[in-house]
Formats: C-alpha cells, sequence, structure tokens
C-alpha cells in the first residue's frame, strides 16, 4: 500500500466522489475517481465493501481509479483550506416519541412471548440540504482532528453519501497470521454519568452486554483458538461503553477473500446491532422499521486488503445523504430490563456526539 502526499487536485477529485477509513491515528486509506461496483470482489488489491445493512445491496463491492495511505495531519490541513463555511448550521428534526414507542413495544412483546431476548430499534433525525464539496472537506476535516478513538469512515459520490466515525469493529483479519479481532460493544452511557454510575455496576446494561459476548462466542469458537478480553469501559469523551475484546486463530489460514466473506456472513449483525439469541431471525428488525430505509446504518463497511490486513467496521454515529436528504440514525439496545424513557434519552446522547464528531 502506497503513501502519497495529497494535492489540492487530489481533494477536489476525492470530495466529488471517494472513500475513507482510518488507519489508526497517523494515518487514513483514502480513495477516489469514478467508482467501479461489482457483485463480487474484483481482484483489486484494496477494494472497498459498502453494502446497505440487509445487504441486499446488488453491487455492493467498490474500486476506484486511485488508492493510497495519507498522512491524516496533511488531509487535515488540505481540507481546512477548502472547507469554506465557517459554520454547518443544519435544520434538525427529530425522530417521533410515538414512532420510538411503537418498535419499543413491538419488541417487548417479542421479548415477552420469548421470541427474543434482545433487539435495536432504529430512528432518524432529518434535515433538508445539499451536501456540497466545501460541507463534506468541513465535516471530514472536523471528524479527522475530533474522532480519536473511533474510527473515520465513509463513502460517497456526487449524488449520496455516508460520512461518520464508529466505535464498533465487526471485525479485522490479518492474512499473514491468520488472525482475526472483533469486539462486543454493548451498553452506553453519557461519559459525564459514567463516572458517579458504572456500566459495569448496572445490572441491566451488563446483562445486554453479555448477551453480545454469548453470541460472538457461538460464532467463533468453532473458527479456532479463541480468546476473549475481561470487560471494561471504553470511554470516547461525551459517551461511554462497555467492551470486550476477541481474538481468534483461525484454522488452515484461508484466504483473505474467502474469510472476508465468510466472516461479514456470520456476524452480521452481531446481538450490538441485531437480535439475540442467534437462532431468532434477525430480519425481525424489518417489521420495527416498517417504511424506513436503514439504507447502509448498522451495515458492514470496510476494505479488502488481499494480502495484509481487513478491515471491516459497523456503520454507526454517521449522517447518510441522498441529494438534499440527510438522515442521521441512532439505535439502542432493547431487553426486557429496558425502561422507554432510558432509551429514548440514549438515543438523543447518540445524536450529539455524531453531531460533535461532524461540527453539526
Amino acid at each position: 500500500m502506497k503513501f502519497k502526499d495529497l494535492t489540492s487536485e487530489d481533494i477536489q477529485s476525492f470530495l466529488k466522489s471517494g472513500a475513507i477509513i482510518g488507519l489508526g491515528l497517523e494515518n487514513c486509506l483514502v480513495a477516489w475517481g469514478e467508482p467501479k461496483r461489482s457483485a463480487k470482489p474484483s481482484g483489486a488489491e484494496q477494494e472497498f465493501y459498502t453494502p446497505d445493512f440487509y445487504l441486499e445491496e446488488k453491487k455492493p463491492w467498490v474500486t476506484f481509479k486511485n488508492t493510497f495511505l495519507a498522512k491524516r495531519a496533511q488531509l487535515i490541513q488540505e481540507l481546512d483550506r477548502l472547507a469554506v463555511q465557517p459554520k454547518l448550521d443544519l435544520d434538525w428534526h427529530p425522530p417521533q416519541f410515538d414512532e420510538f414507542k411503537n418498535k419499543f413495544e413491538l419488541i417487548k412483546n417479542a421479548i415477552k412471548t420469548k421470541e427474543l431476548r434482545k433487539a435495536v430499534p432504529v430512528v432518524f433525525a432529518e434535515a433538508t440540504s445539499t451536501v456540497t464539496l466545501s460541507m463534506r472537506a468541513a465535516m471530514l476535516a472536523h471528524l479527522l482532528k475530533a474522532a480519536q478513538k473511533p474510527t473515520p469512515y465513509g463513502f460517497w459520490t456526487p449524488d449520496e453519501g455516508v460520512l461518520g466515525a464508529t466505535p464498533e469493529v465487526l471485525f479485522s483479519y490479518d492474512a499473514k497470521h491468520a488472525v482475526l479481532e472483533t469486539m462486543a460493544l454493548a451498553g452506553t452511557r453519557a461519559s459525564a454519568l459514567e463516572a458517579a454510575s458504572s456500566l459495569q455496576n448496572d445490572p441491566k446494561e451488563m446483562f445486554e452486554h453479555d448477551l453480545v459476548i454469548k453470541g460472538l462466542r457461538e460464532k467463533l469458537a468453532p473458527l479456532g483458538d479463541l480468546q476473549v478480553s475481561p470487560t471494561y469501559v471504553w470511554d470516547l469523551g461525551m459517551i461511554a461503553h462497555l467492551r470486550t475484546d476477541m481474538s481468534v486463530e483461525i484454522n488452515g489460514k484461508p484466504s483473505s477473500e474467502k474469510m472476508f466473506s465468510d466472516i461479514c456472513s456470520l456476524l452480521h449483525p452481531t446481538a450490538a446491532l441485531g437480535v439475540s439469541p442467534n437462532r431468532a431471525d434477525w430480519r425481525f428488525l424489518k417489521k420495527c422499521d416498517g417504511d424506513q430505509d436503514r439504507r447502509r446504518f448498522g451495515a458492514p463497511f470496510g476494505v479488502l486488503n488481499v494480502t495484509g490486513k481487513s478491515i471491516v467496521m459497523v456503520a454507526i454515529r454517521n449522517i447518510q445523504w441522498r441529494e438534499d436528504h440527510i438522515l442521521l440514525g441512532t439505535g439502542c439496545g432493547v431487553v426486557a430490563q429496558s425502561q422507554l424513557q432510558n432509551e429514548w434519552e440514549e438515543l438523543e446522547v447518540k445524536r450529539k456526539s455524531v453531531r460533535a464528531l461532524l461540527g453539526i
């Protein structure tokens, strides 16, 4: 993977149609040019995977003419030069409480009948605006400055896109050592409240988190030697989560391409964004969605590197746009102990964290 010092012309092309994934605090993988879509990997050295949440996108694989590693600091500097708008003041219309209440009650009824133990409803705030090149530059620059622990990511064309910074990795796979890494990430609290009342002392939050751990254990144990860390609180600044890290040394050292496809199908969605138990049909969530299209919210988003380390994020903490319509999605885990008002307030905390990351 080659490094490149980005020119102003590169950045202009990047803002028109491109993709980005943060690789640590110093580097980003960036791509630009006319995107070429395909139903399966084409064999390029790096390919982006950009499906919708329900994996119904017919051509989720995208390659670009230009794909390079770039220094994060240099990318920020060039983006700042193009971000001429001093403030991105969007008029957001929040989700409707009654809409969320209906989804909440649908899940609670499924839990009472023992169809489910947990499910994650999603609601969207909406704004009307065209996401101009200058707006993209401003949001990207702000995101790259603000997102230290979450991973910046995005994909856009002239007509639509998604941009955010996610705390959740679905998995990474090191082809050289055949090691797969993932995490259980569930349980949320505003950081200001976490200091006074820890997530680890909250039975409801620990129960929700343990469901995610159990689901991942069941899926990963057959693949090889599974290692599971202790659960800890991961503080992201405005918001904190319960987190447990997992790694597996895969039996047989399969190829990156096969692992990418198989593990996406195996893990998506984890109980952190889907349902529990594993035997339940996660497309139950379509009943919750009704007429609302999640698009790429909560979908896998990643890059296949056939010779090195592939990575797939969970596409949360983002905005999505299409023409002049912008969506800001948030979800929460509903279990038997969940309280409607508490979950509603958690959604607002998450929306505020997204707007802070993007400067909107």
